[in-house]
């Protein structure tokens, strides 16, 4: 089923991801960037919010005020502009495990989030955590629940997006509880194959940096396995790599969502994917969003692309301050399905 009430749009990333409040920098995303992106064709922006960073580390763990001003600034925009809002609480290492005692703030964080916007606009929608990892399944579930009957103790109203662990991987979505409420959203992240999306990145582990130009798919050519990547998981998806890039593969990892979906009878969403751009072939790198957008739209499952601007974005350059008129990667947009 998907009852979604949007189709595709994009990650407005970096923007209140800062390590400490004060480095937040508001002016990096303005009205201009909701307009921009409504005129692509998309009818969503997903903003990660590192939620936990912010609090006033007081005992009932209050969310700087100045941080709810920001925020009100995005809401009155989507609103005004009518395209979707989804409020995403990424508050997450990428390497660091889920703290297993997370809901001492997860639930706090919530109920001010909850009484913020309870009587906003159908058009605001709640994301629990981004990507939680490394944490019990049957623990975070339970968790997650708490958290969502915080939430409808203030707010029965707006949509709620839930996900598994291992970082919202797809194989996670069977292990969350069948939660009684018909309000949620249940979502995944998809960057198959890994090696691929991610070379060039640094923070994997071990870092990927030397790995480039990898096409997809597998064209008969393999790079050389660095001494850093001799034995680890790196040296196996690169043998591995024919295989895993085959679309026979990735068609079969997506149609365990629909699998889900068709069991639960739950809507799914796709709220990352993409392709790092420092050192990716741009030909193939055009051809993985092809593949991977028209697959999730022939299965009628809704999406936000990591990210906007930034190292995965749609623009020529990671640099955040890229002009929309110019610097467009028109390829990129075009494989994606958004108008130019």
């Amino acid at each position: 089923m998907n009852n979604i009430p949007f189709s595709k749009g994009v990650n407005f990333s970096k923007w209140f991801e800062s390590r400490t409040f004060d480095d937040i920098v508001f002016e990096t995303f303005t009205e201009k960037d909701f307009i921009n992106v409504k005129s692509l064709g998309a009818d969503v922006i997903r903003i990660p919010i590192a939620f936990h960073r912010f609090t006033m580390e007081d005992s009932s763990n209050t969310i700087n005020p100045k941080l709810f001003s920001y925020i009100d600034s995005a809401v009155d925009w989507a609103e005004k502009h009518q395209i979707y809002l989804i409020i995403d609480n990424h508050s997450f290492h990428p390497v660091n495990p889920t703290d297993p005692n997370i809901d001492k703030i997860l639930i706090p964080v919530w109920k001010q989030i909850a009484d913020r916007y309870k009587n906003r606009s159908k058009y605001i929608i709640y994301e629990i955590l981004n990507e939680p990892h490394k944490i019990d399944d049957e623990l975070w579930g339970r968790i997650q629940g708490d958290t969502i009957n915080a939430v409808r103790q203030i707010d029965n109203t707006h949509l709620i997006i839930v996900g598994g662990t291992d970082y919202n991987s797809i194989e996670k979505l069977f292990t969350i509880p069948e939660y009684k409420d018909d309000k949620l959203i249940y979502t995944f992240h998809f960057y198959d194959p890994h090696i691929f999306t991610h070379q060039g990145a640094t923070w994997n582990k071990p870092s990927l940096a030397p790995l480039s130009n990898l096409s997809f798919p597998y064209d008969n050519k393999l790079p050389e396995i660095h001494e850093t990547f001799v034995g680890t998981w790196v040296e196996s998806a690169i043998k591995g790599y024919e295989a895993d890039s085959k679309y026979e593969k990735l068609n079969a990892t997506l149609d365990k969502v629909l699998k889900f979906s068709k069991e639960r009878n739950v809507p799914v969403f796709c709220g990352e994917f993409g392709v790092l751009m420092i050192q990716s072939p741009k030909e193939s790198r055009v051809r993985w969003y092809q593949f991977i957008c028209g697959e999730l739209n022939k299965r009628k499952i809704s999406w936000t692309c990591w990210d906007y601007y930034g190292s995965f974005g749609i623009f020529n350059s990671p640099d955040y301050k890229s002009n929309f008129e110019t610097d467009l990667n028109i390829e990129v947009i075009q494989a994606m399905g958004f108008t130019v």
